[in-house]
């Protein structure tokens, strides 16, 4: 734990120090990557840290057990966003494990019906279902939502994982720019239309897959995801990632005595596709050293399962976590006007169906934090 403490904390004040003097966001951009790469340095040679299947296990048997002493029957049911892959892979592996009839909902379902196979044989489970659902689609997210709820009826879990990152401008089906609009704006319209669903299904959760990248953007900068010319391709993924959570905040404050939570957390530095945009991964090399250096998929997925399934974390919400723990979070992510500000934003840029700069016009000058 003393690993997990110490680069916490240093994130923290890098986090804090960056934010107070207002430095550039590459200084941001050093400071959590350096201490991210650290963690991964080091976490092989530190016992305890680098087990990642035996604490996914843990978890596993930990939720049973509590659903054994309750005496909780019934079919348990969970949505993981981009399961085909990555951490929502392993992410879903362990909630079939744990006994979840666990709905891989992906974009390219021949994808998708690759990772149902290898997960059937990986676990010897058929908890497993595989539907398509595209976050980038305002119409799919709805399809998805009603066939979903004519099939299952009720739902517990709710892992929101699926992401774009560092692609060249473009957008989604509804005119958002892509990286704002899939990995934020699809999981808000996501969430929304499901939580009467969650609600009625008694005790529920949301994970939300945020990042350190959050700290490396002051704050969510409405014109930047309205405007192609103040596009970034890292400051965008940033801002996306900040948006995402401000939204489990604005969530807590939302489903307070609703019996649904909700999370957000990092992963850490992992070794998936989600940086094949970046330039320099096509180096030759540069995929073998990633690979070597950062967290397998297992290992970026055990904050997401820990979330999902601890029972300790019952009724806990609004949290960001990383590593299995609290970690230090942007300032806007416990600023109330800052989250409603953004609630706001969201509505109007999903009502007006466009990214229009007009938008703007309809929100209050940003607050102070």
């Amino acid at each position: 734990m003393w690993l997990r403490d110490w680069i916490d904390y240093f994130e923290g004040v890098a986090l804090a120090v960056s934010h107070a003097a207002r430095l550039p966001g590459f200084v941001a951009v050093v400071a959590l990557s350096f201490w991210e790469t650290v963690y991964c340095l080091l976490h092989r040679f530190v016992s305890g840290e680098s087990n990642s299947e035996e604490r996914i296990n843990g978890y596993i048997r930990a939720w049973r057990l509590q659903q054994e002493q309750q005496g909780a029957g019934g079919r348990r049911v969970a949505i993981v966003t981009g399961a085909n892959g990555g951490i929502g892979f392993e992410t879903a592996k362990a909630l079939g494990r744990a006994g979840f009839t666990t709905v891989l909902a992906c974009r390219n379902v021949k994808r998708g019906q690759v990772a149902l196979q290898a997960l059937q044989q990986e676990t010897g489970a058929d908890t497993f279902a595989v539907m398509e659902m595209d976050l980038a689609s305002f119409t799919s997210i709805e399809r998805f939502a009603g066939e979903f709820e004519r099939s299952y009826g009720e739902l517990h879990v709710l892992v929101c994982n699926a992401g774009v990152a560092f692609g060249h401008y473009d957008t989604t089906y509804d005119g958002l720019e892509a990286q704002f609009g899939t990995n934020y704006v699809g999981h808000y319209v996501l969430i929304g239309r499901l939580l009467d669903t969650m609600k009625r299904s008694g005790a529920a959760r949301i994970t939300i897959a945020s990042s350190v990248a959050a700290g490396m953007v002051r704050t969510v900068d409405y014109s930047r995801v309205t405007d192609v010319w103040r596009f970034s391709r890292f400051a965008n993924y940033s801002t996306s990632k900040l948006a995402l959570l401000m939204l489990a905040g604005a969530l807590e404050r939302r489903l307070r005595g609703s019996g649904v939570t909700v999370n957000a957390f990092h992963p850490g530095l992992v070794a998936t596709a989600l940086y094949r945009n970046v330039a320099i991964s096509a180096l030759p090399g540069v995929d073998a050293l990633r690979r070597w250096l950062w967290l397998d998929q297992a290992a970026g997925a055990v904050t997401s399962v820990y979330l999902a399934l601890a029972p300790e974390l019952d009724g806990a919400s609004g949290g960001f976590y990383a590593r299995e723990q609290p970690a230090a979070a942007h300032p806007d992510a416990r600023c109330e006007r800052a989250q409603d500000r953004l609630l706001a934003f969201t509505d109007a840029l999903v009502a007006a169906n466009t990214h229009a700069p007009s938008l703007l016009s309809s929100i209050n000058p940003d607050p102070a934090c």
